[in-house]
């Protein structure tokens, strides 16, 4: 039984996104402190083979210490094979890491587009791959190809998007890996990540990238641990996914409809945080919902108290202002006339230009009232 470790979409030396610079930063230094505990796994377990399914780095960003780290990480554990497809962004240039660095003999770097193929014949496996050589790729390399020979573990560690237009970052259609042959197909590009599906006799999965980086990658992450093995052409499987991340950033929406203040909106949030059980590893974005008084004041210094318990908390105010509209329309100061100003787009059937007349009524009204328009 081989036993194997999926990855992806790693992006070294990548910024982080959040409203804490010195958090962002932070983070960006526990993404490596994340790859040396995959490795240390790939020790203390016994992985035969890493398949690094592209984005590895980012060649715009990527430092000679990071270099230097990679090295020393897969030099390290010489008895696993370490196996890349560089991706979009860290394609196989000449001027690129891959070409220029050293790499210790247990590192195998594919850097041609076209499909080729490596034989590890102590645990009978064949590894097929390619490799982006610019940050576009236009058609998809394996397409109408599969393994030369069947009796063996055929893998395949491609970067591309699965895609049903044939356009896209290496466009994969599901009928390719349906036909293509491969026991198993580990795939880069999408940081979500997948579970491990089939298409035909052939496995796939994304498996996602080790650390999220901006609330557009929320959620637990990790890699894709796998045991395969041949007997008699019959492959024998099993998949699991291994958390490899520090923290996780999560979106919740909390619905605080009928709020008259600020102590009316805490107890809710709260609530949701112990409910979901968000901790130190959490970075947290609140979005507030509903219809609430229009004297309802929601600033950042209000959320202090729950910081504590997060690494990070941001709050998004979408809250909409219940206002007495019949009042309003009578209303014979600048107030009405405001309003009436506002009033076809507040009946607009465009959701967005709604939206955008509700925030104007809001701070308007606000300012008209005295308040701190920033607070709203």
């Amino acid at each position: 039984m081989v036993k194997i470790l999926h990855c992806a979409d790693i992006h070294l030396d990548a910024p982080f996104v959040c409203g804490d610079k010195m958090k962002s930063e932070l983070r960006r230094n526990e993404l490596f402190a994340t790859f040396s505990s995959m490795i240390n796994y790939v020790k203390l377990n016994g992985i035969d083979l890493v398949l690094i399914s592209g984005d590895l780095f980012e060649s715009e960003n990527v430092t000679r210490d990071t270099s230097a780290l990679l090295v020393r990480a897969f030099a390290d554990n010489p008895s696993c094979r370490f196996v890349i497809s560089p991706g979009n962004h860290d394609p196989y240039a000449t001027d690129s890491v891959y070409a220029k660095v050293k790499f210790p003999p247990n590192v195998y770097i594919f850097n041609s587009p076209v499909l080729s193929g490596l034989s590890f014949d102590d645990i009978n496996v064949d590894v097929y791959g390619y490799a982006f050589t610019s940050s576009e790729m236009e058609i998809n390399p394996f397409k109408g190809m599969g393994p030369a020979r069947p009796g063996r573990v055929n893998l395949l560690c491609a970067h591309g998007e699965l895609t049903q237009s044939g356009k896209g970052v290496c466009p994969i259609d599901i009928d390719d890996i349906r036909k293509s042959g491969f026991d198993y197909v580990a795939l880069g590009h999408i940081h979500s990540g997948s579970e491990v599906m089939k298409a035909g006799d052939t496995f796939y999965a994304y498996s996602g990238c080790l650390e999220g980086r901006d609330f557009g990658e929320c959620g637990i992450k990790g890699a894709i641990y796998c045991e395969l093995e041949k007997d008699r052409c019959e492959l024998i499987s099993n998949f699991k996914k291994i958390r490899f991340c520090k923290r996780r950033y999560e979106i919740e929406r909390v619905n605080v409809s009928g709020a008259q203040n600020i102590s009316d909106v805490l107890p809710a949030v709260k609530e949701r945080i112990e409910e979901k059980e968000y901790g130190r590893d959490t970075l947290l974005r609140v979005i507030l919902e509903g219809d609430v008084s229009p004297e309802l004041v929601i600033s950042k210094s209000a959320f202090t108290s729950l910081e504590d318990g997060l690494f990070y908390l941001e709050t998004v105010n979408r809250t909409r202002p219940f206002y007495d509209i019949e009042k309003l329309a009578n209303d014979p100061t600048v107030r009405g006339a405001f309003y009436e100003e506002l009033k076809p787009m507040l009946e607009s059937e465009d959701e967005k230009e709604r939206e955008l007349a509700y925030s104007a009524l809001k701070y308007g009204l606000s300012a008209l009232g005295g308040n701190n328009v920033i607070d709203f």
